[in-house]
């Protein structure tokens, strides 16, 4: 390398040890691989196989599962893949949430254990003056960022965090006390040890700065665009149901907050006079869900006007965007809202909620929504369905919008890295 030259570390531990895409998952690879195409840039991914044990480099396997996105997860109980033992798994499911959240735990000291090949000879330091980037999920990995980043930082390393959102702390409730635990123990390492901060939004940003100050610290975020496109040459369809002409689509894990059963109890109003609708939910199970997972397994459209889709890959998502009668984001809070860009990327006429940063990822392209105002969703939803002027003139608003690319999410990343790196400030040049 040149002297101008930057090393990103990238810690990929996360990302690689689960089978399903996300939001932050989509994310960390497209960084990774638009970086890894930046001039004077040298990107270096790297995996902790267990607590205590060095970073090392991905084998060749590993790089090529980074390099490929996976299907978003599953749908139906996890419970439901245990044929004979099914029963009894769903009964463990609905223990109450004590008991579960010991369940979860032994889990997560399971997953803390050495789950790959430790491969020595692929150990890795980052050298002085490489960037270390936390842009995945990291709050489960193996070391802990209140061991590692003061080390790295003794070492001459810089650091750099990617902030998708602070939900856990400032809404605890949608949360397990275990996950609420190790996040707080993330950010609160991070606000000591970083030296600069990247958020998805202007939304996040500001809450970040509030829970900095909170700590003690002074943070001014970096706002990073995040891309709407997917690259997909040949959308593959998705088999539909006899009838099923018009369908509301929905995209996220099933989580609380992102509040997929509001949308559901507006579809089951809006059937009767609208007997060719169908509701598409796309998303893996997540967590504090049961009661949410029982009515959709139980529901008398199920596989008929309602699919829960949960193994669902890039061109079977593209396919469902440019398919949709209409993209509906129903979450109560979002760092930002990727779902609402891609559906907008996409000329869909969109619903988005108000909860956290979903308008400024709309940029006023879509029709906003109280996320507890199911009367309102109702109302909106069936203008459309029976107002094909108004459903028109915003579909065309929405192929007028223009929305980021993942191509300049990566542009304004390796821009903050060469700042990090030259020793200048946000705002210096």
């Amino acid at each position: 390398m040149s002297p101008g030259d930057a090393t990103v570390v990238v810690e990929v531990t996360d990302t690689l040890g689960i089978d399903f895409t996300t939001g932050i998952q989509r994310v960390v690879r497209e960084v990774v691989a638009g970086l890894s195409q930046e001039p004077g840039i040298d990107v270096v991914p790297v995996v902790t196989a267990a607590p205590g044990r060095p970073m090392r480099r991905l084998t060749d396997e590993e790089a090529r599962r980074l390099a490929t996105h996976p299907a978003g997860g599953r749908a139906g109980r996890r419970a439901d893949d245990l044929g004979p033992l099914a029963p009894i798994a769903r009964r463990v499911g609905d223990l109450p949430p004590l008991v579960r959240a010991r369940v979860a735990l032994a889990r997560w000291r399971a997953r803390r254990r050495p789950a790959r090949p430790l491969h020595p000879e692929l150990e890795y330091r980052p050298p002085p003056g490489a960037v270390f980037l936390d842009i995945e999920g990291s709050w489960y990995d193996p070391t802990p960022r209140s061991e590692l980043l003061p080390e790295l930082r003794g070492r001459g390393v810089h650091t750099m965090a990617f902030v998708h959102d602070v939900m856990p702390v400032v809404h605890p409730e949608w949360f397990t006390p275990l996950h609420r635990s190790v996040y707080r123990d993330w950010i609160e390492a991070h606000l000591r040890h970083t030296e600069r901060f990247l958020t998805n939004s202007q939304h996040t940003a500001s809450e970040l700065r509030d829970v900095a100050a909170r700590s003690g610290t002074t943070v001014e975020p970096v706002v990073v665009p995040l891309g709407g496109d997917l690259e997909v040459r040949d959308p593959r369809p998705v088999p539909l149901p006899d009838g099923m002409e018009r369908f509301l689509l929905v995209v996220g894990t099933l989580e609380p907050r992102k509040n997929q059963e509001l949308v559901l109890d507006a579809f089951e109003r809006l059937l009767p006079r609208h007997p060719d609708l169908g509701l598409v939910l796309v998303g893996k199970e997540g967590w504090m869900v049961d009661r949410l997972v029982a009515r959709l397994r139980r529901h008398p459209e199920r596989d008929r006007r309602l699919l829960w889709l949960g193994g669902v890959h890039d061109e079977e998502l593209e396919w469902l965007y440019q398919h949709a009668f209409l993209c509906v984001a129903p979450s109560r809070y979002e760092g930002l809202g990727v779902p609402v860009r891609e559906a907008l990327a996409r000329g869909r006429a969109t619903l988005a909620s108000t909860g956290g940063a979903q308008p400024e990822a709309a940029g006023g392209a879509a029709e906003l929504f109280d996320p507890d105002d199911l009367d309102g969703l109702v109302r909106l939803v069936a203008r459309h369905l029976e107002d094909p002027e108004h459903h028109a003139a915003r579909e065309r608003a929405a192929a007028a919008h223009r929305t980021p690319t993942w191509a300049e999410t990566t542009a304004v990343v390796a821009e903050q890295v060469r700042e990090l790196v030259t020793g200048t400030r946000p705002g210096d040049r």
